[in-house]
């Protein structure tokens, strides 16, 4: 492969790059092409050492996806973060995708819960109205009371764990893609 086929297809493969991003890019490879033949190399020993443009696409894709979720935390971001790591091979759809749909899982329960602890009392109060004073719609009220404290407590100590998970699962996405890459 000559150096404008590989510059060509690596152009065409990041055009989901901001032009910046991409330039920037398209100029780094090319000065690895004129530094290798400084050396005495051809195009085609270069663009060998190199790499495939499709995989050397994918790494940066991932890492730039990797980096934008960092910097603009949002559901989004994340998605196409994982989409980006999950691209570069079949070992990252079980080891990227498995942990990220458990923690998932896990999170929905303990926001379910969290919700079920915060409606809880309206079904009581639906059911008996405003609790006159008595020892057992005291209780409920008490009960009432703990269940709406407790849920609280979970609603923010799962937002801050919530918190806490993106930016781990970022840095193992960028684990990921270093391990992929050799480095």
């Amino acid at each position: 492969m000559t150096r404008r086929e590989f510059m060509d297809e690596l152009n065409a493969l990041l055009s989901a790059l901001p032009d910046k991003e991409r330039l920037d890019i398209l100029a780094d490879y090319t000065e690895h092409f004129l530094v290798g033949m400084k050396q005495g190399k051809t195009e085609f020993e270069i663009a060998e050492g190199l790499g495939s443009p499709k995989l050397v696409a994918r790494e940066l894709l991932a890492g730039y996806r990797i980096d934008q979720a960092q910097s603009n935390a949002s559901v989004g971001n994340m998605t196409r973060a994982i989409v980006a790591t999950i691209s570069l091979g079949f070992f990252n759809l079980v080891f990227v995708l498995g942990p990220f749909l458990g923690l998932i899982g896990i999170l929905m329960g303990l926001y379910a819960m969290t919700a079920a602890l915060l409606v809880a009392p309206v079904g009581i109060f639906l059911d008996y109205g405003i609790p006159a004073p008595s020892q057992e719609r005291l209780f409920l009220l008490f009960s009432s009371m703990v269940s709406v404290g407790l849920g609280g407590m979970f609603a923010i100590g799962l937002l801050r764990l919530t918190k806490w998970l993106y930016r781990q699962f970022l840095r193992y996405l960028q684990f990921n893609v270093k391990m992929i890459r050799g480095k």
